[in-house]
């Protein structure tokens, strides 16, 4: 898989997302092929997955470019976009085994979210968590459906509305990351391990749907929705105009100065 590697340590499988020029920023090809690896995991022996990042961070989100790219496509084609990147978290959220996000540098919108899908989540002291949206004009949609499963809602809607960036340890007392290490993958391992040698493997996989079917029971249609509002939004043109300010590394837009669309939802 060109943008994911993996590897194995005893009976856990490494997911290693390998496009750090980008900061492993989620594009299609690396959705595509994570969805893959998620999903052959159970078949190939694995008995619990540990997703990392290459280079200096663990996933800087969406990727933008492409995202400005497509800002243009026909409303389908956002939708089936989107609808990707829905159908990587909901193979994460179903996967029978054990899943660990080991964090390190960058996990920002949609990379918090890869990490929170995850049973567990482990982060370095130095990683940096924030959901900044909002502030490219952009939306925190699919998350959303999902991230209220590790923190309440009114602390969510903070961090989306106003972010900021939580360290590792301001992550784990948010209640995003469970455990902080100065080696998250070596604790992610150790961990997988243990629970691998411990935890028979139906008991886990039936443990996991149960706790799916009673914290997110409509989780298809969530996502789908959640697919269509990122898809209207990353048409509007203050996500064009906010995206652009970006990666044009210029200020944010005055977004006072702009007027309110009341149309709503």
């Amino acid at each position: 898989m060109a943008t994911v590697r993996v590897s194995h340590s005893g009976a856990t499988a490494i997911l290693r997302l390998d496009r750090p020029a980008s900061g492993n920023a989620l594009d299609q090809e690396l959705i595509a092929d994570l969805t893959r690896a998620v999903v052959e995991a159970p078949g190939r022996g694995a008995r619990a997955i540990v997703l990392i990042g290459e280079g200096k961070h663990f996933c800087a989100g969406a990727d933008l470019r492409g995202l400005l790219a497509g800002a243009t496509a026909p409303v389908a084609a956002r939708v089936a976009e989107a609808q990707h990147l829905a159908a990587l978290y909901a193979a994460i959220l179903r996967c029978p085994l054990l899943t660990v996000a080991a964090v390190h540098g960058a996990a920002y919108g949609g990379g918090a979210g890869l990490a929170g899908a995850c049973d567990l989540v482990i982060a370095s002291p130095t990683a940096r968590f924030m959901f900044s949206e909002v502030r490219l004009g952009f939306v925190p949609a699919l998350i959303s459906v999902f991230l209220p499963r590790r923190l309440p809602v009114s602390r969510l809607m903070a961090l989306f509305l106003d972010p900021r960036p939580l360290s590792g340890e301001e992550a784990r007392v948010a209640g995003l990351v469970d455990e902080v290490s100065e080696d998250p993958l070596g604790a992610a391992l150790s961990r997988a391990a243990s629970v691998a040698a411990a935890a028979a493997p139906s008991a886990v996989a039936a443990t996991k749907r149960l706790a799916l079917k009673l914290t997110l029971p409509h989780l298809d249609q969530q996502l789908a929705y959640a697919a269509g509002v990122n898809a209207e939004q990353r048409g509007t043109p203050e996500c064009v105009q906010g995206v652009r300010f970006f990666l044009a590394r210029q200020r944010p837009p005055d977004w006072s100065t702009t007027e309110m669309d009341e149309g709503g939802e």
